[in-house]
């Protein structure tokens, strides 16, 4: 295993690298070449690929390697649904010493604003299968989020006043990411595309 101080920033850069979408879907990760271009051994990035496997960022096959995941649409919905129906449990369950916590935006992409407020709303619930489920789906969504102002021109508004329910504390909130998460399962196809 590799030393933590070597080993965890080449996972964060690589972690990254991949929810920024710099390789297309089914690009060939190869463990030389990320090594010279991250400046260290082969060691700390097959370690590093092999926890990405595990966070389903990265896929491997035994003698194909190491490769970026294809998102299929049927998944994409299906992350959607879940992710939806957590964010949604998360509101009826709100922890009594989290109720009164406010949002704060501090984010200046759409996809790292939105991974923000879902991790902000699922924290509400205090419960950490919770939590670490949604930052898991944020991770996974996240080169498809950075399509939607694409397919949704309406993407930033929609964000913008989801936070603001959420800061008001307003009963809209639940319906409002029901429709969020109801709109990307319907224009599932069409984010697909713009990613592959």
């Amino acid at each position: 295993m590799s030393p933590a101080h070597v080993l965890e920033p080449a996972c964060k850069k690589l972690k990254h690298m991949l929810m920024e979408g710099v390789w297309p879907p089914g690009e060939k990760l190869e463990a030389l070449r990320l090594a010279d271009e991250l400046g260290i051994s082969m060691t700390p990035v097959r370690d590093c690929l092999n926890r990405l496997v595990g966070e389903r960022l990265v896929d491997m096959k035994p003698g194909e390697g190491y490769r970026v995941p294809h998102i299929s649409e049927k998944a994409l919905r299906d992350m959607l649904a879940v992710n939806g129906a957590l964010l949604e449990l998360a509101l009826v369950d709100r922890s009594e010493h989290l109720s009164d916590a406010q949002f704060k935006s501090e984010n200046s992409t759409y996809a790292d604003r939105v991974g923000s407020f879902f991790d902000f709303i699922a924290s509400l619930s205090g419960n950490i299968i919770i939590i670490e489920t949604v930052r898991s789906l944020n991770e996974r969504m996240h080169a498809v989020r950075m399509k939607d102002p694409l397919v949704f021109p309406d993407a930033l508004q929609e964000i913008e006043e989801l936070e603001q329910l959420s800061t008001e504390q307003k009963a809209g909130l639940r319906n409002k990411l029901h429709l969020y998460h109801q709109r990307r399962r319907e224009k599932a196809s069409a984010l697909i595309d713009l990613t592959q």
